[in-house]
């Protein structure tokens, strides 16, 4: 994973990544991962690959943390 957020700049738009990624990104547990896609519209929504396996685009990570920074 830490190779993950090194890269994460690098990554295409295209590219999917692990909730374990995104909430180290936003520097929030898992769980705030999952509740915030659960509750909020403006959260970026996880993409089903399959029963087990849930990824997040990095172009919604990217516009989201735009959104993020600018709101403050």
């Amino acid at each position: 994973m830490r190779n993950s957020l090194q890269q994460f700049d690098h990554l295409p738009d295209t590219a999917l990544v692990s909730v374990q990624t995104f909430a180290a990104l936003l520097g929030t547990g898992v769980s705030t991962i999952w509740r915030r896609a659960k509750l909020e519209a403006s959260f970026p929504q996880p993409v089903r690959l399959s029963t087990r396996c849930t990824r997040w685009r990095v172009a919604d990570i990217r516009r989201f943390l735009g959104l993020e920074g600018g709101a403050v």
